[in-house]
């Protein structure tokens, strides 16, 4: 019986915690409707909020798209133009993600609190009205502000600001405004500074500024989101010419602006012509803000341009010779003409950075260590020195009249500039970084040109004929000597492969031993001299100058076997002692000896170019020769490869322009080794079968003597 009992009481145990367990689960049950009837809520409060949006979107077709443009452009109405700068925000804002979210949060911020009403939005469906809205805004907005801030509207009441409608203006109105046309109107200088008291004068300023702030916000997104489309930016630069000077108004939107335009100048992704437009467009704008800002402004456009280039000329080296080098060239010129606006402000950003250069240099000269020595010996270090070069020459050959007292401010810098570029080559003196030291010698001889200062380099580049590898037997492609006895001799097969501008440092292993490597370096070092001997033939010591020099050529003559070798040898020889001649019978005539003459060029001809004028000369025609001697792709070969570079980049495929030459290269080696096939003799069996033919005498006009001597 207790047995019994115990059971009973198990069971109701049993049914006691099956009970609690059922509880839980009718609980979590409800918590799941609950939560589906949250859901519910939310996708109807959310489907709510899209008709809300979309009974609040106006639809833009071509037919309303015009009722804008002859309400803003052709009536000159306020109302007008506050329609179609809102249609035109709203083109701007298409690709952007969370539109829809900040138009639901605005109608919930003025739906809740009764606020004002929100107004309706623009609807923009065909490609065709997006792309016309576009072109008429940016082409003719700039006419309706100049018109209400500054034209025939700036002193009159708007009273199309009460009408409903932009259409509906009266005869009157049209025909006034057919007066107002036929006046001629001033428009304002795209370069010259935009005072905003001016712009303040204006009855329409409290309207028209709003919607001028709203057009260039709105144009600087686009700007920011257009991506690659290169043919859209450029469209949209050249037309923000028109808008810059207004940008007074505005000094918290131009400092973005300005950082987007130099984002557009130095971006690193592409490299093709059209975007070479759109680099061109962005630093026309650049420039443009340069001049029309206030003063603290250009200080920002020369910070933020020189750092944009320092950091992309890390990437200018020998291996993105067709796509980086030019745009570094051409961004280097950019820099030159910016830092020519106000020699005043570029003093001091070029003197921080000049001085930064030269802390590296220090830095790398007393560690002497591996990181430090490759913060100097860089590309990145050698374009940021020919860009300051290129800077102190142009401000140099630039001066005009009331810019001389800044010039020479600049002109300042030389000295330490030339000290830095001197302390470069002589870093690691060694026969591997020869191409360093003669980029080192043209940056000095471009200087002392420019600046008609006495800056020499003969010791650099005696420097190098006293290497011992360039007296030594050179070795051939596979690292073996070649046969010789002679000292200095070998092959003499003209260098095709190395170009000495494009690299910094010979290779580690057999380093200036090849014909190839000695022959650049020796013909670039001739160069160099016989340039350096033209820039001073008019200085009164210049048979002193070139006493240490001839007395070197002579022994290297000695020494070397080359014949190549021994005629830039002999033709610098003589060049240097044809100059000397004319400097010792000119200094002859003058009443001051030669330690006492203080201008360099005291013995030149009135007829004679200036030393500047006969360096470029110079430059140029070593450019010409540079080339003509270049080998020229056929046609067919060329178009082979942009063909392989379109296939590339329409599959998305990342190689670079580089990898489809080399291919081009091979083919054409293949098709160079392969053997030609020998014609087969084709015997005529006529012609063998005439046997009278060798019986014929030959017939010899009269006159003609025939004889053994001739």
């Amino acid at each position: 019986e207790f047995g019994e009992e115990d059971d009973d009481d198990d069971d109701d145990d049993g049914m006691e915690d099956d009970y609690v367990q059922d509880e839980d689960a009718m609980e979590s049950m409800a918590n799941e409707l609950a939560d589906d009837d949250l859901d519910d809520d939310a996708l109807q409060k959310q489907f709510r909020k899209q008709q809300k949006a979309a009974s609040n979107k106006f639809l833009l077709t071509p037919q309303r798209l015009q009722q804008l443009e002859q309400g803003a452009f052709k009536s000159h109405s306020v109302r007008g133009l506050k329609r179609i700068i809102a249609a035109y925000g709203t083109a701007c804002h298409l690709s952007d993600a969370n539109g829809q979210e900040a138009a639901d949060s605005d109608d919930e911020e003025g739906g809740n609190g009764g606020g004002r009403r929100r107004k309706k939005e623009f609807q923009i469906t065909s490609p065709v009205v997006f792309d016309r809205l576009m072109a008429v805004c940016l082409v003719q907005c700039h006419e309706e502000f100049h018109y209400h801030l500054l034209g025939k509207g700036s002193g009159l009441d708007d009273g199309d600001e009460s009408d409903e409608d932009s259409s509906s203006a009266s005869e009157d109105g049209d025909a006034k405004m057919e007066k107002d046309e036929e006046k001629p109107t001033t428009a304002i200088d795209e370069n010259q500074p935009l005072h905003p008291k001016k712009l303040s004068k204006s009855p329409h300023f409290a309207v028209i500024q709003p919607l001028l702030e709203s057009f260039i916000k709105s144009t600087h997104h686009i700007l920011t989101e257009a991506g690659k489309e290169a043919k859209l930016l450029r469209f949209v630069l050249s037309s923000l010419a028109k808008y810059v000077p207004y940008l007074t108004l505005f000094p918290k939107v131009s400092k973005p602006f300005l950082k987007t335009c130099v984002k557009l100048w130095s971006a690193p992704l592409d490299t093709s012509e059209e975007y070479n437009a759109v680099r061109l467009q962005a630093f026309l704008r650049i420039r443009q803000l340069a001049i029309t800002q206030p003063y603290p402004f250009i200080e920002d456009a020369l910070k933020s341009t020189y750092l944009s280039y320092a950091k992309r000329s890390k990437f200018g080296t020998a291996a993105n010779v067709t796509s980086v080098l030019p745009t570094l060239t051409f961004m280097g010129n950019c820099i030159v003409e910016l830092y020519g606006l106000d020699y005043a402000s570029s003093y001091q950003h070029a003197f921080v950075y000049i001085r930064q250069l030269a802390l590296h240099l220090r830095n790398a000269l007393m560690k002497q260590t591996e990181e430090s020595r490759a913060t100097v010996l860089c590309w990145q270090y050698v374009h940021c020195l020919k860009l300051w070069v290129a800077v102190l020459c142009a401000a140099k050959g630039g001066t005009v009249a009331g810019k001389d007292e800044e010039a020479n401010s600049m002109q300042s810098l030389v000295y330490p500039l030339t000290e830095i570029v001197l302390g470069t080559c002589r870093l690691v003196p060694v026969a591997r970084y020869v191409p360093l030291r003669l980029h080192c010698v043209r940056l000095l001889q471009q200087l002392a040109a420019s600046t008609e200062t006495f800056i020499p380099t003969t010791s650099i580049l005696m420097g190098v004929l006293d290497l011992k590898e360039v007296g030594m037997k050179p070795l051939g492609g596979g690292g073996k000597k070649k046969g010789g006895k002679k000292k200095g001799g070998g092959q003499t097969s003209s260098v095709q492969g190395l170009r000495l501008p494009l690299i910094l440092k010979l290779p580690k292993e057999g380093t200036l031993r090849t014909m190839e490597q000695l022959d650049g370096v020796l013909k670039e070092l001739f160069v160099l001299l016989n340039r350096e001997a033209d820039m001073y033939r008019y200085s009164p010591g210049f048979p002193e100058f070139t006493f240490a020099i001839l007395q070197r050529l002579r022994k290297f003559n000695k020494e070397i076997s080359n014949g190549r070798w021994r005629a830039y040898s002999k033709g610098a020889i003589e060049l240097c002692e044809k100059y000397a001649a004319f400097a010792s019978e000119g200094r002859s005539t003058l009443v001051d000896a030669p330690k006492d003459v203080r201008r360099l060029e005291a013995l030149k001809p009135t007829n004679v170019p200036s030393m500047r004028e006969r360096y470029e000369t110079a430059v140029a025609k070593e450019k010409r020769l540079e080339a003509a001697t270049q080998p020229v792709m056929k046609k067919a070969d060329q178009e082979k490869i942009n063909e392989q570079k379109r296939k590339r980049k329409a599959e998305g495929d990342s190689d670079s322009e580089s990898d489809v030459e080399m291919e081009m290269e091979e083919e054409e080696e293949v098709k160079q080794t392969k053997p030609k096939k020998k014609k087969k003799a084709v015997v005529i069996e006529a012609d063998l079968k005439n046997v009278g033919a060798l019986k014929e005498a030959d017939e010899v006009k009269e006159g003609i003597e025939w004889s053994d001597s001739e």
